[in-house]
This record gives structure tokens, sequence and C-alpha cells, in this order.
């Protein structure tokens, strides 16, 4: 099995990318359903800035919850 940090790393990193796109005004935003496609979606980047915060909180578990190699 991986390294918790590091799946849970990665995982963050892409919601933080996410998070960023979302952000990004006068870029086509493929799931925004809701007003102009073009602006920042407020909703979706507190959204993925929140799932990169659970993931690594999750990691943080998951390496605690393995047993020590004694």
């Amino acid at each position: 099995m991986r390294n918790p940090w590091v799946v849970g790393g990665v995982i963050a990193a892409i919601c933080v990318a996410l998070a960023i796109y979302y952000a990004i005004p006068g870029v086509y935003h493929v799931l925004t359903f809701s007003g102009p496609p073009t602006a920042p979606a407020l909703k979706h980047v507190i959204l993925f800035a929140a799932l990169a915060v659970i993931a690594l909180v999750g990691a943080r578990f998951a390496a605690n919850s393995r047993p020590s190699g004694r």
C-alpha cells in the first residue's frame, strides 16, 4: 500500500489546482451551469479548497491508523 501522505497529497494538489482554475476569470469553466461560464465560480473554489483540506486530514488519520513496523 502506498504512503497515505503521498495519496492524500496528490488528491489535495489536484483539488487545489481545480480551485485555482475555477478562481481565474475569463477562462471557460466546464462545470459551471449557473451564470456566465467565464466568470469565477466562488462555490467551486470553496468546494475544491475544502476537499483539499479533507484529503490532507484524511491522510493524517490514515497514516496514524497503520500499525507500526515493530
